[in-house]
């Protein structure tokens, strides 16, 4: 008779082995998921924030990269307004139910419904305050050690408008510093924010936009 101090056979060594594997696996996933619920966590307690923006976007088809900046304020849920610095001029006004964009070059304001074909609700339902990131991401960590930051890369579990958003923290406080975003032709925007300001309020009329004297108005709803 065998004694019960008997090594394993080799199909419980694999089992063993495959049950460590999978515990070393899990850890790093759940570290991420953590991540991301703190930056939840933090975020469902802002009312309203504004900040300054550098967005820096590369182009594919024309091999080119463009940087932009201007000032970006939110009040949740569902009010965004974007303000791009001259000599751009553009300006950008989401109130919940319709987004509105001032090409200052052309002239032209344009209003349309908010919906997946215009706005990609899943990466703006975040700062929003209209989605949960656990629930519309998958998410891991970023290996960077060079950077202060925290690294989250997420992919998004339906919505099939961008590949994959990357989310750069804080990593005591999980503030967000940094946002990139590449679509489904490998276009990449970047989006870096500085001069944070939350809960501090928002102007009467910040999310109201109307179109200059003289300028064309194209309402699609």
């Amino acid at each position: 008779m065998r004694s019960s101090s008997a090594r394993p056979t080799i199909s419980a060594r694999a089992s063993l082995a495959c049950v460590a594997l999978a515990l070393f696996a899990a850890a790093p996933a759940d570290e991420a998921i953590e991540a991301l619920d703190a930056v939840q966590k933090r975020y469902d307690a802002v009312r309203d924030l504004h900040a300054s923006f550098e967005q820096t976007s590369f182009s594919v088809a024309m091999g080119t990269e463009t940087v932009s900046r201007g000032t970006v304020t939110v009040e949740r849920p569902g009010k965004m307004r974007w303000e791009y610095a001259a000599p751009d001029g553009r300006v950008i006004v989401l109130d919940k139910t319709s987004i509105r964009i001032w090409n200052p070059d052309e002239k032209q304001l344009q209003i349309a419904p908010l919906s997946e074909g215009n706005v990609s609700p899943t990466a703006l339902g975040f700062l929003l305050g209209q989605s949960v990131l656990r629930d519309t991401f998958d998410a891991e960590l970023i290996a960077a050690s060079e950077r202060a930051e925290r690294g989250l890369r997420l992919r998004p579990k339906t919505d099939g408008g961008f590949e994959l958003l990357e989310l750069w923290v804080d990593p005591k406080t999980s503030e967000l510093r940094e946002s990139v975003v590449l679509d489904l032709f490998g276009n990449r925007t970047r989006l870096r924010l500085s001069d944070l300001k939350e809960n501090a309020g928002v102007p009467e009329g910040a999310f109201v936009f109307e179109a200059p004297a003289g300028a064309e108005v194209v309402d699609l709803r």
